[in-house]
């Protein structure tokens, strides 16, 4: 992939949408507490905040959207190294609008990448940023990738990144993943298993552990778990983590220190990681990103018997096809079907080393 073509939507990717409709009715219906973004939990939003929605055929809206200069250079980085295309949905009375604002935003960007209209299944792109879930999901890109959003953290698996400058790394990752595959696994290094829910990750994880070689190094999340340190959502918001992410609504959290700890003793930290926190960890350390596939009848089946919520269950359902296109970013793929995957780790390691 030596020059993708990359999409971008606008609406609360590119610039903020979500957040002017809040302070629009926040200023216009002096609402207690204010609404925050937070309170948007669903695409549909039919919660506490769906007075916002009242805001989405202003035209105020449209206008008060303002680009960050942050997110102006995250998309010229882009731009250096790829095509970039803004793919983004507006009500038909606004694409004027909102054609006029992109083009002053980014003139660099050609009039013909500036894609206006709802149907985003039907743009064939090698990498697409967006925080809708159904976009996602039926995208045809390569690399579909989520912006994290509170109306989306209860999906889990798929690629997906908490801002711009997350994704500029990722997709430099995509790119040179063929040229920079590890050849063979340092001693020690991060082991970061990644892979559909239900292939056993934290199962190889554990069976890893018994062996003096490797250790699970501290994580940090926001439910009461016997496999994590719990801190509050305040408590975790407070914390310095160098790697951070949310799985089916729960945020987890590695801090660097940890990490070279379990490294300065000679030992292998095993982390199950999603990918975008598995490449984060190779940013910073030595690491082998496994892949950890299994048949997807085994798959649903253990998400089906496990103590998730109907809603969490369907979600990571429909995220193991989006997620099997991770492996060709991964340093290596292992079978877990026979759930012999703690084992063909120790033979990759016995024979890299």
């Amino acid at each position: 992939m030596l020059r993708p073509k990359i999409g971008l939507d606008w609406d609360d990717v590119i610039a903020p949408f979500n957040d002017v409709a809040i302070v629009m009715a926040n200023e216009k219906y002096k609402i207690q507490p204010p609404l925050t973004l937070e309170d948007v939990t669903s695409w549909n939003n039919t919660g506490r905040a769906s007075v916002i929605k009242e805001f989405y055929q202003s035209e105020e809206l449209y206008h008060s959207q303002v680009v960050t200069e942050k997110t102006k250079r995250c998309v010229r980085q882009l731009m250096k190294i790829a095509d970039v295309y803004i793919i983004t949905a507006a009500y038909p009375k606004f694409m004027g609008i909102r054609a006029k604002q992109i083009l002053t935003e980014f003139p660099e960007i050609p009039e013909s990448r500036i894609i206006l209209g709802s149907a985003k299944n039907l743009v064939h792109l090698d990498i697409i940023l967006d925080d809708a879930i159904h976009n996602i999901l039926e995208s045809p890109a390569t690399y579909p990738v989520l912006m994290r959003k509170p109306w989306n953290w209860q999906m889990t698996g798929i690629l997906s990144v908490n801002n711009l400058s997350e994704f500029v790394l990722l997709v430099k990752q995509i790119m040179n993943a063929a040229m920079h595959k590890t050849s063979e696994i340092k001693e020690p290094s991060v082991l970061a298993l990644v892979g559909p829910s239900g292939s056993g990750k934290t199962q190889i994880a554990r069976e890893l552990c018994k062996d003096s070689r490797f250790t699970s190094p501290k994580t940090y999340c926001t439910k009461p778990s016997d496999k994590h340190y719990y801190l509050t959502k305040e408590e975790f918001d407070k914390q310095n983590f160098f790697e951070n992410t949310r799985y089916a609504g729960i945020q987890y959290g590695t801090k660097k220190e940890d990490i070279q700890a379990v490294l300065d003793e000679g030992l292998y930290p095993v982390m199950p990681l999603d990918m975008c926190g598995a490449i984060a960890m190779k940013r910073h350390f030595p690491t082998t990103i496994i892949y950890v596939s299994r048949e997807k009848e085994a798959l649903i089946r253990d998400i089906i018997e496990e103590d998730y919520s109907l809603d969490e269950k369907t979600l990571r359902i429909l995220s193991i096809d989006a997620e099997k296109r991770n492996k060709e970013i991964c340093d290596y793929v292992i079978d877990n079907s026979k759930l012999d995957g703690a084992e063909k780790v120790l033979y990759l390691v016995g024979t890299s080393s």
